[in-house]
């Protein structure tokens, strides 16, 4: 499982299910990107989270219900190939973690569960442009390292980035973060929390960021997700669009049916706020993405029940942001011989689509429960949210902020409120959705969650002494059913991994505030005190002259001695205003304490940390960088090598802030500190192999855009045996202990590599960066080779366990895969028409053409893109 957050290289926190410093989602595979300097990076995977031993029931405080919500299930992502001109190589410097500024800003540590931009489940469609839109779901803190790409029941609240469906195009990496990993769709949440707090004053909209990388962080929980088609058939049906039309194809010898006339005939006002779709003007870097978006955007419109018997969908979208929710059987429609077929089975009306664009509504893996809201109010960010079993609908609650979470076992919905006080936290509640029974206040005036038990009986939560300007202001809690709840840890600045059994890696700040003049030796004192105000009188003297025989004396003033004089009398009362201010200014400069809480105690791991670049309480290893004191200024600053207070300041203030760290440490079983690399103005981006056996991380200049792929072995708690996997390395990626990388890539394409077992394979040459989509389950790999930009069109090749890959076609824009030979893709992409034709693959030289004027693909499968 990725460590680093693949957008911006900040570090993940162990069970953290968004970045905090960027809020991107982080996938739950063992993905790795590249990390680089004081930002960190990560990408994503699916697991399980530890089942907790069944507590004991016992009532907790109640009060009446009104409703409840369940987390968004992210999107399955459209990926598209990368045009060269598109991809970014991404250097391995925007791949590393958060820097030392994090420390001030404790609230990103953990997102508060405030309401949240809807967490994205995008579904296979694969494209090199979108390697970085992949879709995401919110990530469970990994019970195994082991990637799990097929979600069971419902995905994880924002399944990693290997769990994510992605449809392949020529689009690519996109200019995006150089991650080697499954790639989420953060951008989607990004403009969801703009779109959803544009104008949101009252610093609430920080805290609602917060609160999506929190809700995010969150796992545990079931999430009410989209199922892909092809969870329980062999053969799923695949839905597209053409003419506005929802088209379905099922079964190899059936045509296409038309299940929804003109479904998508509708403002692209509504598609661009509502199914984020964006349009371009000529961009040839921009070319086919609108495929791809809009892909990726009806998958949050679509979904199917696990067996795939019913499929529900949104209708009659209208401009206020609310539609009506439908459900149908794809495999009678897929029968049908009616042309145009009516709309399914009405579910509800004027369900709220703006209170979480990238899921609108959930669904329960039976099909037989849809969650969704109405009445939301996007400039308060809450509504009403309701569940409903096809009979009729029941309200949870009124208030209920955008973004919530259900149980394992899909019975308990968690949601939060805002708070009474004018605090701008929330109160976070729970409540059955078996029956009417009341809702449960698990605590009011709460920052954000941090983990939970699958059954909710456990739930760890911080909040904070609402002094912003203490760096300490956070106090975790644990609130346990039947009983009081109990602090566990007070004054922290964040929490930088977690897991469901109470166990916690945190950091606390030590700040030090100190006055300017204590640092500055005032070798000017003495002289400036014989320094008087300049008269002409003091530079007067008497001047002779002759005129006509006659002499004449007279006063004269020496005006370049005096203007000398008066120019040092200056510089002494502007030495003078400094003395003052010197004596009033003060510059702070902190450190962390890196802390380990297990059992009920903390135990201190290190001190005088600049920040942690990695942490993982599973693989009990926590990876951080001290800060370099020893190349803080020596002795002080004299003050005639001073003019003002910023050239103290940049003196030292500069050299204690900017600590980018003296060299990475590792602590493994909370055993002895180890250094394992050097300089701090390299990049690292670390990942543990699925069994913990290996630790692999990238090295190089930040300023490079490649770097070294290195490798560790893990024995008795140290790390031994470095050995050089491959040099000039961009991007990388780690599933089932196999790691797949591009290395010399030059203008968005390289050579795609997979290494495992000491042994490397080389895959293929001249393979387009962000194209390749990897399905370890079926020991199948697909990658667009010999792309051309100007055409937007590549070769797609099929590699299927260890034999050699198999050209599928040339001409290709975007692919869509699920098992075996069940492969579809677009060629002739026509970039005026954005559309182009739709054929199906079943094995060498067996080609079908589906469909033409094809305008976008529901993805199909989760796959692992990069």
């Amino acid at each position: 499982m990725d460590k680093f957050c693949e957008n911006c290289g900040a570090p993940r926190r162990e069970g953290a299910k968004f970045c905090r410093e960027c809020g991107q989602p982080f996938p739950q595979a063992e993905a790795v990107p590249v990390e680089a300097a004081p930002k960190g990076i990560e990408p994503q995977v699916e697991s399980t989270v530890p089942v907790h031993p069944e507590l004991p029931v016992a009532p907790m405080t109640t009060e009446p219900v009104t409703e409840a919500a369940s987390t968004p299930a992210a999107e399955p992502t459209m990926t598209e190939v990368p045009a060269p001109s598109d991809v970014t190589p991404v250097s391995t410097p925007s791949v590393e973690h958060s820097a030392p500024e994090s420390v001030d800003t404790p609230v990103e540590q953990a997102a508060p569960i405030q309401p949240q931009p809807e967490a994205s489940v995008e579904m296979p469609v694969s494209t090199a442009n979108d390697a970085s839109q992949a879709a995401s779901f919110t990530e469970v803190p990994p019970a195994t390292p082991v990637p799990n790409p097929v979600p069971n029941s419902f995905p994880p609240v924002v399944p990693p980035a290997g769990n994510i469906p992605t449809m392949q195009s020529v689009n690519g990496v996109n200019g995006t973060t150089a991650a080697a990993t499954p790639t989420p769709a953060w951008n989607e949440i990004a403009d969801a929390l703009e779109s959803t707090g544009k104008k949101k004053s009252k610093l609430k909209l920080p805290l609602i960021i917060g609160s999506i990388l929190i809700g995010l962080l969150l796992v545990g929980g079931a999430v009410w997700a989209m199922i892909s088609l092809n969870a329980s058939s062999s053969n799923p049906a695949l839905i597209y669009v053409k003419d506005k039309d929802l088209m379905l194809s099922a079964g190899k010898k059936s045509e296409p049916v038309k299940a929804v006339n003109k479904w998508l005939d509708i403002d692209d006002s509504i598609k661009e706020d509502y199914l984020n779709v964006s349009y371009y003007d000529g961009d040839s870097g921009a070319k086919g993405m609108e495929f791809s978006m809009l892909g990726d955007g009806i998958g949050r419109w679509i979904k199917f029940n696990k067996s795939g018997t019913r499929m529900f969908y949104l209708g009659k979208v209208t401009d206020d942001g609310t539609a009506n929710l439908y459900y149908n059987d794809p495999s009678k429609l897929a029968k049908s011989k009616k042309e145009d077929i009516e709309p399914g089975e009405r579910v509800a009306s004027n369900v709220s689509i703006g209170a979480n664009r990238y899921a609108p509504f959930q669904i329960s893996e039976s099909g037989d429960r849809v969650l969704y809201f109405k009445n939301y109010d996007e400039e308060e960010y809450s509504g009403s949210l309701y569940i409903n079993d096809l009979k009729e609908e029941q309200l949870i609650d009124n208030d209920v902020y955008g973004f919530y979470f259900i149980s394992k076992d899909e019975s308990t919905v968690m949601y939060t409120k805002a708070a009474d006080s004018d605090s701008y936290n929330y109160d976070l509640y729970i409540k059955s959705l078996h029956g009417k029974g009341d809702k449960v206040k698990i605590d009011s005036d709460i920052s954000y969650v941090v983990n939970y038990s699958d059954d909710f009986k456990k739930v760890y939560y911080v909040k904070n002494n609402g002094d912003i300007d203490d760096l300490n202001y956070n106090s975790l809690y644990l609130k346990e059913e039947g009983k009081d709840k109990q602090k566990l840890i007070s004054d922290f600045t964040s929490i930088e991994s977690s897991d469901q059994n109470g166990v916690f890696y945190f950091t606390r700040t030590n700040e030090k505030k100190t006055k300017l003049v204590d640092l500055v030796e005032d070798d000017m004192a003495e002289s400036d005190l014989k320094i008087t105000e300049p008269h002409y009188s003091d530079f007067e003297y008497e001047d002779t002259y002759d005129v006509w025989g006659y002499e004449y004396t007279s006063t004269e003033v020496d005006y370049d001695k005096y203007y000398e004089a008066y120019d040092l009398y200056m510089d002494k009362l502007d030495r003078d205003s400094l003395r003052s201010s010197l004596k009033e200014e003060e510059i702070n400069t902190t450190s962390r304490q890196l802390f380990l809480y297990s059992a009920g105690k903390e135990k201190e791991l290190s001190n005088n940390i600049a920040w942690v670049n990695f942490a993982d309480v599973a693989n009990k290893s926590v990876i951080y960088s001290k800060a370099d004191t020893e190349k803080g200024p020596v002795g002080k600053i004299k003050m005639s090598e001073i003019k003002s207070l910023y050239d103290v300041r940049d003196r030292f203030e500069g050299d204690s802030s900017d600590m980018m760290g003296k060299g990475r440490y590792i602590i493994l079983n909370d055993g002895q500190e180890q250094e394992i690399a050097g300089e701090a103005d390299d990049y690292y981006s670390f990942q543990f192999s699925g069994n913990g056996k290996k630790l692999y991380y990238m090295e190089g200049a930040a300023s490079s855009t490649s770097g070294t792929l290195v490798a560790y072995d893990v024995l008795d708690g140290k790390l031994s045996n470095r050995k050089v996997v491959d040099e000039n390395v961009s991007y990388y990626m780690i599933l089932s202990d196999v790691i797949w990388y591009y290395k010399d890539v030059k203008d968005g394409k390289g050579e795609l590599d997979s290494y495992s077992d000491g042994k490397k394979t080389k895959i293929a040459f001249d393979v387009e960066v962000g194209s390749t989509s990897i399905y370890p389950e079926d020991n199948t790999v697909l990658y667009i080779a010999d792309f051309n930009s100007k055409r937007h069109m590549g070769s797609l090749y099929l590699k299927q366990g260890q034999g050699e890959a198999v050209k599928v076609n040339d001409d290709v824009s975007f692919y869509n895969y699920d098992k075996g030979n069940h492969l579809f893709y677009i060629t002739d992409y026509n970039d005026s028409k954005e559309s182009g034709d739709l054929w199906e693959y079943r094995g060498k030289d067996q080609k079908k053409l589906i469909d033409n004027s094809v305008e976008a693909m529901l993805p199909l499968r989760v796959g692992y893109n990069f």
